[in-house]
């Protein structure tokens, strides 16, 4: 039996234990030489992500300096007004001064003469609203050969004839504010186009006091490059106050058309050509039918009058830069009406050819001419004397024609020194039975010339000699002269 021994290796043992060691060392090699791969390729990868990480950082800075200047941008391009079809809007404080003195604008230029002046116009915050302020104020001297009706206004059917009271009466004086003017422009731009909105008075006023207000303008007024609708208190279409001559007076001639009121207008472009359009003007209006009413005959006592429908205007215009023609047709429905409902009727129409053109540069020439019957209230003179219509003995209503023409002419001696001169004829033809108060006019004559001196940018200084002539029905005759002066200070012209 063979038993446990615990001495030295066998021989067979002690022949493989080098080659055991080395295994053990070459392995022992082989690992450590995986491990230091390992950390050589995770330092790789740190070393990549951190450089994918600053690149990002990099890209995060240019995205937001990218976004920063496209804000400031479009906060620039918010802040600057879009351009306007009728004109560019721009606030006082980025307007350009100018370097000579704008062209003398009459004293007597209404709503629509002259438009505003971009350079007037502030920003009223950030509502997308442009806003013009205008305060001018005026003072008129006056002396007159003899009486006239209205002291302040220039009125020739005011002038006595021989025969009635104050004819011949003898020389007098007035002074007259009511000329002075308070006017606001709003504008913005809409996806129609440029809305307006016109705010305008003066002070000749039908009250007491010598400065008694008068609304003279406030519309809204929407245009574009299609078509111009307005709708509000202005003058009315069937005037062309483009023709309407530089009088220092306040009335102007005795045969312009003229009147304020109520209305709608719409006016399509049928052509353009370059700078030059073709429109068609065409409005609704408040009637003020203005017949005289004899209450002396019971069949026509008591009659208060109406009409049944707006006056009716339409016209063509054509508008060119250095010159434009219109031709404007009215039509009218004039009625009286008793309280037991008997009527009275006739109808009333006028047609009108305007215009106006540039020559030698710097003057210009304006004239008018128009006809009808029934429409005695839009001519300058004889307003408000009911003579659109009158009564025969019969009872029945007639229409009264009438026919006015004149014209203007302006020269610039010098860039701020001009004189205008301007004459006009008016003249109605009633039937000859028509019950009319004999003194009534049946032609008067006018006819101005002047001298203005745009003595600096906002104030003017002007001398004015007037001469006027009334013929009543009768064919009495009577004259008057005066002789004004103007000092004018427009705080935004």
């Amino acid at each position: 039996m063979y038993g446990k021994k615990s001495g030295p290796m066998p021989g067979a043992a002690r022949a493989f234990a080098p080659l055991l060691l080395c295994g053990l060392a070459v392995a022992s090699t082989g690992v450590q030489a995986q491990s230091s791969e390992t950390a050589e390729l995770k330092a790789q990868l740190e070393q990549v992500k951190a450089q994918m990480q600053a690149q990002q950082q990099v890209m995060q800075k240019m995205q937001s300096r990218l976004e920063e200047l496209e804000a400031k941008e479009s906060a620039q391009a918010a802040a600057k007004p879009a351009a306007s079809p009728a004109a560019p809007l721009v606030s006082s404080a980025s307007a350009p001064a100018p370097s000579t003195p704008p062209p003398y604008r009459p004293p007597s230029a209404m709503a629509g003469a002259s438009e505003p002046l971009p350079e007037g116009y502030v920003r009223l915050g950030d509502t997308g609203n442009l806003l013009k302020i205008d305060l001018v104020a005026q003072l008129d001297a006056m002396a007159d050969s003899t009486y006239m009706g209205a002291p302040d206004l220039f009125v020739p059917s005011s002038i006595p004839v021989r025969g009635q009271p104050f004819y011949d009466s003898g020389r007098r004086s007035e002074m007259s504010a009511r000329q002075s003017i308070f006017r606001m422009d709003y504008r913005r731009d809409t996806d129609y186009g440029t809305l307006k909105i016109v705010y305008k008075n003066n002070f000749f006023g039908s009250g007491t006091g010598d400065m008694p207000y008068n609304l003279q303008a406030f519309y809204g007024e929407l245009d574009n490059d299609r078509y111009t609708l307005l709708a509000g208190y202005n003058i009315s279409a069937f005037t062309d106050i483009d023709v309407f001559p530089n009088t220092l007076d306040y009335e102007g001639p005795n045969s312009f058309t003229f009147k304020y009121g109520p209305q709608i207008r719409f006016s399509p472009v049928l052509y353009r050509s370059g700078e030059s359009a073709l429109t068609l003007p065409m409005s609704l209006e408040k009637p003020n039918a203005d017949i005289t009413v004899p209450t002396y005959l019971p069949i026509i006592a008591e009659y208060q009058t109406y009409s049944r429908r707006p006056d009716i205007t339409l016209g063509l215009r054509w508008q060119a830069p250095d010159w434009h023609i219109q031709w404007a047709n009215l039509f009218r429905d004039l009625r009286v009406e008793n309280a037991n409902a008997q009527t009275r009727s006739t109808s009333g129409y006028a047609t009108q050819l305007t215009g106006t053109t540039k020559v030698f540069e710097h003057d210009s020439v304006q004239g008018w001419f128009s006809y009808g019957k029934g429409y005695a209230n839009f001519l300058q003179d004889i307003s408000g004397l009911g003579l659109d219509a009158a009564f025969n003995p019969e009872g029945d209503l007639r229409a009264i024609r009438a026919r006015g023409y004149g014209a203007g002419y302006t020269h610039a001696w010098l860039d701020n020194l001009t004189s205008s001169a301007s004459y006009g004829y008016l003249r109605i033809s009633p039937q000859s039975n028509l019950l009319i108060d004999s003194t009534m006019p049946k032609s008067t004559k006018f006819a101005s010339v002047n001298l203005a001196w745009q003595f600096s940018e906002r104030a003017m200084f002007g001398v004015e000699y007037l001469w006027g002539q009334n013929i009543d029905l009768t064919d009495a005759r009577g004259q008057g002269q005066r002789i004004q002066t103007t000092l004018r200070y427009d705080l935004n012209p």
